[in-house]
């Protein structure tokens, strides 16, 4: 009997882990069995992947399940269910919690598995095929003479096998790869799963470090380490840094960047001096800050030092040498429009190169779901089931929030208008939050193109500003970001020294220089575009004092 192995991945660009982990498991217990996986996106036609299983014969068919893919797999199990006699088996997170309703509400499905796949998944394969009893398949959940039946769920120790097989190679195509280094987490935060799946445990070192290298080779530009909390054993942790760096260039070649997910309060001064002395663009962290009101932290059981964490932030981002990334959730327990821009407003002043807004999402098997009369709010009943209002933030005050994470990401976290926020909030004062949230429930950008949402800053600022300071910032940022935009008309000035001042950067030079001339701030602005962006996607610029160029226009008028 065939077996497809399935998943639908939020973008192309990410490489699921979970079926190659079924997949190699599979094959690791039971060689002889005749398995497929099938990666497609929610954004894809799902005829395309619906075809091919039933086209395929496949008898077997499971899927890997989350909130992002839910819907589009349901529809997709239906289908093939109505049209075929296959047997459908679901897994994840997304039905581990709630397997029996997920039996209950759709017939056509006839297994979930719950808990860790690798170990359970063969075995229930196996009876499959060979009409065996799955009675002790652990953590199963199936019908027994319409009889909904639940097997208990056992924690398992030790290293999964290691999913990285050839067919996952050639399925990779330099996409976004992921590594697992550990399962679990020692925290237990309530709007979280990792703390509730399984004890937190680490895998097998020396199997670590063969699939860093392997996956470096690969032509995968980008590894994230979906470890929950990275750096919970310091010294495991700086053993896998130092690993990569001893490496790269070496076993590991240098264009490979690779991603961590860390608790920043807990840092060690080991793990600083190892971070501080990695080359430019090797290391990415994430961080996860959620909020800074300490009552909304106590709530959630998150427990973080924030001094300690907000000290140790600045002093990764002044390394200069990594692309951090920090978060914030709205919608927390306590925190209303005024909390949540104090924890706004400490996050922005880091300094680091994302600061995401999140919201609040219930998850089935969170705690914030599971006790409702602990965490009151209202929350959308379909997938990703985002929070609608709580005591402390309307529907209204939610969608306004909304406003403010778009104008944040196009502003800031898309790293294009630096230049321009820096003026407006460091010389001009706005405070970063309110900036953020006036403009964003202002101005509606929906799909305007750069440009055009360039000329929206201008005309929305240029009023409550100097509006000669603020075109100059505008222009620096376009520079630093493109090489192929054209600046609109509304920025240029005529000025019959621009060509002799350009040409004073590009005479003997085979690379691309763009300046800008600044009267207003008396400078000049240069950004070399033939040479690569670095990690925060822009071009390096350099700022020069004008009147140093005034005997070069003098020599030519």
């Amino acid at each position: 009997m065939k077996v497809a192995v399935c998943c639908l991945n939020s973008k192309y660009i990410h490489a699921s882990l979970a079926p190659w982990c079924l997949f190699s498991a599979l094959k690791d217990k039971y060689s002889d069995t005749d398995a497929t996986v099938f990666e497609s996106t929610i954004n894809n036609d799902i005829d395309y992947m619906i075809n091919n299983i039933i086209e395929g014969g496949f008898g077997i068919i499971s899927f890997s399940c989350y909130i992002w893919n839910i819907t589009k797999t349901l529809e997709i199990c239906e289908t093939i269910k109505a049209q075929t006699n296959a047997t459908i088996i679901l897994g994840g997170p997304e039905v581990s919690y709630r397997a029996k309703k997920v039996l209950a509400a759709y017939p056509f499905i006839d297994f979930v598995l719950s808990g860790e796949g690798e170990e359970t998944y063969p075995e229930l394969i196996n009876a499959l095929i060979n009409n065996k009893s799955y009675e002790d398949v652990d953590g199963l959940s199936y019908r027994d003479n319409n009889v909904i039946i639940t097997n208990p769920e056992k924690e398992y120790s030790g290293t999964p096998i290691n999913p990285y097989c050839d067919d996952f190679f050639k399925n990779l195509n330099n996409r976004i790869s992921y590594i697992e280094s550990s399962r679990g987490c020692p925290y237990r935060c309530a709007f979280c799963l990792s703390g509730r799946c399984s004890s937190l445990r680490y895998f097998d070192f020396e199997q670590t470090k063969e699939k860093i290298i392997s996956l470096a080779n690969s032509g995968t530009k980008t590894i994230k380490f979906v470890d929950r909390t990275f750096n919970a054993n310091a010294k495991r942790a700086n053993e896998i840094l130092n690993f990569i760096l001893e490496n790269r260039g070496k076993e590991i070649p240098e264009s490979v960047c690779f991603h961590f997910e860390i608790a920043g309060d807990i840092l060690t001064e080991e793990t600083f001096a190892i971070l501080e002395r990695a080359p430019k663009g090797l290391f990415q962290l994430e961080i996860g800050m959620q909020s800074f009101n300490e009552k909304t932290l106590s709530a959630i059981n998150r427990k973080t030092n924030c001094e300690k964490l907000i000290e140790n932030i600045k002093r990764l981002i002044s390394f200069g040498n990594m692309h951090i990334h920090i978060d914030l959730i709205a919608g927390l327990p306590y925190e209303d429009i005024e909390s949540f821009e104090r924890s706004f407003d400490i996050g922005y002043s880091l300094g680091a190169n994302m600061l995401q807004m999140g919201f609040l999402k219930l998850l089935h098997g969170a705690d914030m779901r599971e006790k409702p009369g602990d965490y009151p709010c209202k929350f959308s009943n379909e997938p990703p089931y985002e929070v609608i209002s709580t005591p402390w933030l309307s529907e209204d005050d939610l969608k306004t929030l909304k406003n403010c994470e778009d104008a944040l990401d196009r502003l800031y976290n898309s790293g294009r208008f630096l230049y321009t926020l820096d003026y407006l909030i460091n010389e001009c004062r706005f405070t970063p939050f309110r900036l953020f949230y006036d403009f964003g429930n202002t101005v509606i950008a929906d799909k305007t193109s750069l440009s055009d949402y360039t000329e929206k800053i201008y005309n929305y600022f240029k009023e409550k500003v100097d509006s000669e300071l603020l075109r100059e910032a505008l222009i620096c940022d376009l520079l630093s970001c493109s090489s192929a935009l054209q600046i609109a008309d509304f920025l240029k000035r005529k000025d019959s020294s621009y060509k002799q001042i350009k040409k004073h950067f590009n005479d003997g030079n085979s690379e691309q220089i763009k300046i800008a001339i600044l009267y207003k701030s008396n400078r000049v602005f240069a950004v070399n575009q033939s040479r690569p962006k670095g990690f925060d996607g822009r071009y390096k610029g350099t700022f020069y004092n004008l009147d140093d160029f005034k005997n070069i226009i003098n020599k030519n008028d």
